[in-house]
C-alpha cells in the first residue's frame, strides 16, 4: 500500500484549519531546526521553506487546498526523491502585475519604515568602489567591474518585467557581510555576487569555483547566503555568482556542473554566466508567493544595510 501524499501542512505541523499566524510562527520554528547549520539538511530546509511560501499566501493555499485527496496532485517543479515530498502548482504571471506594497501605505505617502517615493524605486545603491587598500587585494577590480555589469543587466533586462522587484546595490550588514546585490520579490530574496572572468571553461561543484582546473579566486558567496537566510528568515533566500565574460556574448564564460549536483536545491548557490543568470532569476522570482508585493519591512532593512 502506498505512503499517503506529504502535505504542505505537515511539514510545518500544523492543521488544516491553521491561522496565518499560526502558520507563520510554526515557519518560524521549523525553519530553526530544519537550518544546516543547526543540524537540518538542505533539502529539508527547502521543505519548510516551500511549505510556508505556498500557505502563507491565501489564494495560493485555496488553490493547494483542492489539490489535497486528488490522486495526481499537481508535478513538484523539483524532481521528487521520494513519494512523501509534497506537490507545488505551477508559478502563475503575477509578477508582472502592477506592485502592491505589505503593509499598505493607505494614502500616507510617509507611513511606515520606507517612504513611498522610495519605496517605489526599482533601483536603489551602487556598486561599492573598493578603496586604495581594498584594490591590492586580489579580485577586487574584477568584482567592481562585475558589480556594475549586473546592475546594468539586472536594471535593463529583468526588472522592465517584474514592476514589483526591487534591486539593492552594494550592502553591508553586521559582522562583515557583504553582499553585491540583493533582488527583492514577494518572499524571495536573490542574493547576486559579480565577477569578471577570463576566459575559459569552469566548474562548479556547490563549494569550489575552479578555472582550467585551479580554484579561481576567494568565493564566499555559500556562506553568504545563509547569513542573509539568518537575517531574513521570513524570505527564501538564494544565491548567484555570476561570472562576466570579456566577450559581448552574454552565455560565456561555459559554467560545468558534476551531474550529481541538485542546482534545484533551496540553499545551493549557483555559478551562471550572465545569459543564464537572467533564466534563473526570472524564473526563482516568478516562482514565489505574491510576486508583485513589496514587502517594505524587508527592503528598509536591504536600505538600510545599503547606506540610504
Amino acid at each position: 500500500m502506498a505512503a499517503p501524499e506529504r502535505t504542505y501542512y505537515a511539514v510545518l505541523g500544523v492543521s488544516r484549519s491553521a491561522t496565518a499566524k499560526e502558520i507563520k510562527d510554526a515557519y518560524r520554528r521549523a525553519a530553526r531546526t530544519a537550518h544546516p547549520d543547526a543540524g537540518g539538511s538542505a533539502e529539508l530546509f527547502h521543505d519548510v521553506a516551500v511549505a510556508y511560501e505556498m500557505l502563507a499566501d491565501p489564494e495560493r493555499r485555496r488553490r493547494y487546498d483542492r489539490t489535497l485527496g486528488v490522486e495526481d496532485p499537481l508535478p513538484d517543479a523539483r524532481p521528487r526523491s521520494n513519494s512523501s515530498r509534497p506537490s507545488r502548482p505551477a508559478p502563475s504571471e503575477d509578477h508582472a502585475l502592477p506592485p502592491r506594497y505589505e503593509p499598505p501605505y493607505d494614502g500616507g505617502a510617509t507611513a511606515g519604515p520606507v517612504p513611498l517615493t522610495l519605496a517605489q524605486q526599482q533601483v536603489h545603491g551602487t556598486a561599492r568602489q573598493p578603496g586604495a587598500l581594498a584594490r591590492l587585494r586580489p579580485g577586487a577590480t574584477a568584482r567592481y567591474d562585475g558589480e556594475r555589469a549586473t546592475a546594468r543587466l539586472v536594471e535593463g533586462s529583468l526588472l522592465p518585467g517584474f514592476p514589483a522587484a526591487r534591486l539593492v546595490n552594494g550592502l553591508a550588514f553586521g559582522g562583515g557581510v557583504e553582499v553585491g546585490h540583493a533582488l527583492l520579490a514577494g518572499y524571495r530574496i536573490a542574493v547576486v555576487d559579480s565577477l569578471v572572468a577570463p576566459p575559459g571553461n569552469y566548474s562548479w561543484d556547490g563549494h569550489r569555483l575552479r578555472h582550467r582546473g585551479r580554484q579561481a579566486g576567494d568565493v564566499r558567496i555559500t556562506q553568504t547566503v545563509r547569513q542573509v537566510q539568518d537575517l531574513f528568515p521570513e524570505c527564501n533566500v538564494r544565491g548567484w555568482l555570476v561570472l562576466h565574460g570579456r566577450l559581448d556574448n552574454p552565455f560565456e564564460p561555459i559554467v560545468d556542473y558534476p551531474p550529481s549536483l541538485d542546482r534545484s536545491a533551496l540553499a545551493s548557490v549557483h555559478v551562471a554566466n550572465a545569459g543564464t543568470l537572467l533564466r534563473e532569476l526570472r524564473r526563482f522570482l516568478s516562482e514565489g508567493p505574491q510576486p508583485n508585493t513589496v514587502q517594505v519591512p524587508v527592503l528598509a532593512r536591504l536600505l538600510d544595510a545599503a547606506g540610504r
